[in-house]
């Protein structure tokens, strides 16, 4: 079944907030972030673009991306529901993702997630447009390193 992007609409704010508490206290279980606020906030900045991932009808996870300033992007926030991880379908929605937005990535990955950082080392080695792998410090406490690349293909506009 293939996997597709949608853009999340400020209208599904609740919506995106019931995905947010789970991947919250997964990735950040100290960090008491109220996920309706933190979806209201995502889903309403000019500089974030907001993605549902969904696989056929259903909508399996969803992803952050900030936009930086010199056409840079960091990619904030990326959850995969737990019945649908292990199966390729987080390394897919990763490339499309990516796909989306040629040009200079950054992430920092999360400390309460040793299977994120497991995933990304292997997702960003894998994938066939990345370049310039580098593994860094993290950016936040929270965090336990970084990864900065460059994603290959054609800018849009």
């Amino acid at each position: 079944m293939t996997l597709t992007l949608s853009l999340i609409l400020p209208r599904e704010r609740g919506r995106l907030a019931t995905l947010m508490a789970p991947y919250f206290a997964e990735v950040a279980p100290e960090a008491q972030i109220d996920p309706v606020e933190r979806a209201g906030q995502m889903l309403n900045r000019r500089d974030v673009t907001t993605f549902w991932i969904h696989r056929g009808a259903q909508r399996i996870g969803f992803a952050i991306v900030l936009n930086l300033p010199d056409d840079r992007r960091e990619l904030s926030e990326f959850m995969i529901l737990p019945q649908h991880r292990r199966k390729g379908l987080g390394m897919a929605a990763a490339g499309l993702i990516l796909r989306e937005f040629p040009g200079f990535w950054r992430m920092g990955i999360s400390r309460h997630s040793p299977s994120a950082a497991a995933f990304w080392g292997t997702c960003l080695s894998l994938l066939p447009n990345v370049r310039h792998l580098r593994e860094g410090a993290p950016f936040t406490d929270h965090q336990v390193k970084s990864f900065t690349f460059e994603i290959e293909g054609h800018r849009h506009g």
